[in-house]
């Protein structure tokens, strides 16, 4: 049997929220709108889909609008990124290294092209992880590129790792079990699967999976 770790972003293998916020900021003063964001907003964005960020982001404004500035945002974000990466979490390339020897390892990720690229460019997780699939790749819903990348990879048993209770409906829809990031941004009350740190994930995938993936 083919099994797989699936991994969120944000709040799970990287804290990009002052990059985010810095490069946010920046695109909107370029712009000349009135926009403007702190760590907490930006942090209140995290998982969201752009049809859900962009009524928070700006407020007072069409939908349609809003768009527009979000994408000026975003392709900010992307350039910005590429050389100012987020913070990964404690040991975490000691733990994906020893992880991707088991299993492999995917990113399913609500955000935009390029995001979940300059994550693993920047911060040299590339080797890593086998693939990985995005919002901006295909412009379905988590669950659904959750469903995707599955068959797509011909994978038989999956966890999802994400640190967000949209994460854990999210993997509910797609029918997979999910373990709580809860170092990451989120809290999710009850949590009966969680962990506290990326290490403490490694006995309790193999606990959830079993033994090395075929």
């Amino acid at each position: 049997m083919k099994k797989a770790l699936f991994f969120d972003l944000d709040g799970t293998l990287w804290d990009a929220l002052i990059p985010l916020t810095a490069s946010w900021n920046d695109a909107m003063k370029k712009e000349n709108l009135p926009f403007r964001f702190d760590l907490a907003k930006m942090k209140s964005y995290m998982g969201l889909t752009p049809e859900e960020t962009v009524p928070l982001a700006f407020p007072g404004v069409s939908m349609e609008e809003g768009m527009e500035y979000f994408k000026i945002a975003v392709t900010a974000e992307i350039r910005y990124l590429a050389s100012h990466p987020g913070t990964l979490y404690p040991k975490e390339k000691e733990v994906l290294g020893e992880l991707s020897s088991r299993y492999p390892l995917f990113i399913v990720s609500n955000s935009d092209k390029g995001y979940v690229e300059n994550y693993l460019r920047a911060c040299g997780t590339e080797k890593y992880f086998t693939g990985h699939l995005c919002a901006g790749d295909t412009g379905l819903a988590k669950w659904q590129n959750i469903l995707y990348l599955k068959e797509k990879e011909k994978v038989d048993s999956l966890v999802y790792i994400g640190d967000t209770d949209k994460d854990r409906v999210e993997s509910k829809k797609a029918g997979v079990p999910f373990i709580h990031a809860a170092y990451g941004f989120g809290k999710i009350d009850p949590d009966p699967c969680k962990i506290d740190s990326l290490p403490e994930l490694v006995p309790l995938a193999e606990k959830l999976l079993g033994g090395f993936s075929s």
